[in-house]
């Protein structure tokens, strides 16, 4: 039987300084801090108290040496003598609350300095990394705030910044978040299961800092006409800002600082359509315009390797569609403008061999590619409206030619129901643009063409009507719309037409769409000679409207 042990007669002696992990121990403790030899030797977590023996507060601080003078649960004090509780999911979510309440943090030097390399407490797990690669303390409500707060959203449980959205306030969160959910959707016209509004614009803009800010701003813009916001001030913040760093790149591109001319192309067109939300009345897409095709050629002479062949052909339909509808709105009795050039023209051509279907063109992009024969066709005739002629013979070869080609033209099979009406309706506004190109010749009462003007007017009306105002791809319609708008003379059509166009605004919230009903009704006031898509122009010169249909 073992000796029974000898009663202890003296009182414990226990040392009141040292690391708690050492005390819990029963070990000397050297007390090198942050982390004594005896912690680093066993690997262990070195805690200290935060109040030197005596005091009537202690809290425990983690290795990184941060102290947290504010309990979030309001405990009872713990003696200095009592060890710190092993790490419970509880006292998790003390330790990263009490993270927010400090009144100062620790730079990112003593973070990396303090902190052992076996710490895996939940600070650490949830700090999210700045650029340069150092941890920042997140913003996280206080629990008790949170426990008597009587409304919660999501905006107060995010940290206010981001690693993938430096320098944006809170708004930015809510500007994407619309962008995501609503925006994207209603630029896209539903041609397609893939929206590239969504797979092609987004990479691309949390890659650049520019289009970034223009995806922001083209929400924001839609978000605000929604809303009925005439001076909305976060869209007119955003769009300030857009512009100016949009000026600063293309500065910058020239200056040859900057030698990517993607972004730039992609920007350029991503201003065209904030124009297009807005519902701009100053001509300021024609500007963008403008800088996307000199930006465009150049991104087109990079191989496929640089450019995805995904995003090319994306960028070429979306500079392709938005410049043929825009040229409507050029006076083409004063100007030789085609925003469609040559070469431009040939690469959309391409895309027409593998059947292309686009969210922007559908499947009438080969209509579109002849925007610009019949623009330049009807310039010349109305080059010489003072002095009535009959067409030359050139004049008639082309027309014929044109006309074979818009009436052969059929949508594909593959296409939704859907996208074939509206494919025959821009067929029908097609041979209405050509067939009121020779001016005063196709619409005097009697012309040799006023009967396929009424026929085209009443085929268009007809698909119109099978196609409900409220789905997707309406928000590529405005362009037919104000073409066979414009040749209307029936009220009973006119009234079909504006019932329309109220539709589809109060549905899609874009600009665009109630600047054509405004642009529609000047046109219904005047004179039946002095409408058709050819004076579309002079309509907008003398309301001082001026807009795109893209």
């Amino acid at each position: 039987m073992p000796p029974s042990r000898r009663p202890r007669i003296d009182p414990i002696v226990r040392v009141r300084t040292g690391c708690w992990a050492c005390r819990r121990r029963k070990k000397k403790c050297d007390e090198a801090k942050p982390i004594c030899g005896g912690c680093v030797r066993n690997k262990l977590t070195c805690q200290w108290p935060s109040a030197v023996p005596g005091g009537s507060k202690t809290t425990n601080a983690s290795a990184s040496g941060s102290v947290d003078g504010n309990d979030p649960q309001h405990r009872p004090p713990v003696q200095e003598d009592a060890p710190p509780q092993a790490a419970t999911p509880s006292s998790q979510r003390e330790t990263s609350s009490s993270i927010d309440s400090r009144s100062t943090s620790p730079s990112s030097s003593e973070i990396l300095r303090n902190t052992s390399p076996e710490d895996t407490s939940l600070e650490r797990a949830i700090t999210p990394l700045t650029p340069t690669g150092f941890p920042q303390p997140p913003s996280i409500p206080n629990v008790q705030e949170l426990g008597s707060s009587t409304t919660m959203t999501v905006g107060n449980m995010l940290p206010r910044n981001m690693s993938m959205f430096p320098g944006h306030g809170p708004d930015s969160y809510q500007l994407l978040s619309h962008y995501l959910a609503t925006t994207a959707d209603c630029m896209a016209n539903g041609s397609t299961p893939v929206n590239p509004f969504l797979v092609q614009i987004v990479p691309l803009a949390f890659s650049s800092d520019l289009l970034l800010q223009l995806v922001l701003t083209q929400s924001a813009a839609h978000r605000a006409f929604r809303s009925r916001k005439e001076s909305d001030e976060v869209a007119q913040r955003h769009y300030t800002k857009a512009l100016q760093l949009f000026r600063k790149g293309v500065t910058e591109f020239i200056d040859g600082k900057e030698s990517n001319p993607l972004m730039l192309t992609v920007g350029a067109l991503v201003m065209c359509f904030t124009e297009t939300a807005k519902g701009d009345m100053n001509g300021t897409i024609f500007d963008h315009l403008t800088a996307a095709n000199s930006l465009l050629i150049r991104l087109l002479a990079q191989s496929d390797t640089a450019v995805p062949k995904d995003l090319k052909d994306f960028v070429i339909e979306y500079y392709t569609y938005t410049a043929a509808v825009s040229m409507i709105s050029i006076d083409a009795r004063v100007s030789t403008q085609l925003l469609l050039d040559f070469e431009l023209e040939q690469r959309a051509r391409q895309l027409l061999q593998s059947d292309y279907v686009g969210n922007l063109c559908g499947c009438w992009l080969e209509l579109l590619l002849l925007i610009p024969c019949i623009f330049d066709l009807g310039r010349q005739w109305l080059m010489h409206d003072d002095q009535p002629a009959m067409p030359t013979a050139d004049d008639v070869a082309m027309f014929g030619s044109l006309q074979v080609q818009i009436m052969r033209w059929a949508p594909y099979n593959s296409v939704t129901p859907e996208v074939f009406l509206a494919g025959r309706i821009f067929q029908q506004a097609m041979l209405l643009y050509l067939y009121t190109s020779l001016g005063a010749f196709s619409r005097t009462e009697n012309g040799m063409y006023q009967g396929m003007i009424v026929t085209a007017i009443t085929d268009a009306m007809s698909y119109l009507d099978q196609l409900s105002a409220t789905v997707r791809i309406n928000s590529g319609l405005c362009w037919p719309i104000a073409v066979v708008g414009s040749c209307l003379s029936s009220a009973e059509h006119q009234e079909s037409l504006r019932r329309r166009l109220t539709t589809m605004v109060n549905t899609f919230g874009l600009g665009n769409m109630q600047r054509t009903l405004l642009l529609l009704e000047h046109m219904w006031e005047m004179p039946l000679d002095e409408a058709g898509p050819w004076n579309i122009c002079r309509a907008m010169q003398r309301k001082q409207i001026w807009i795109s249909f893209a």
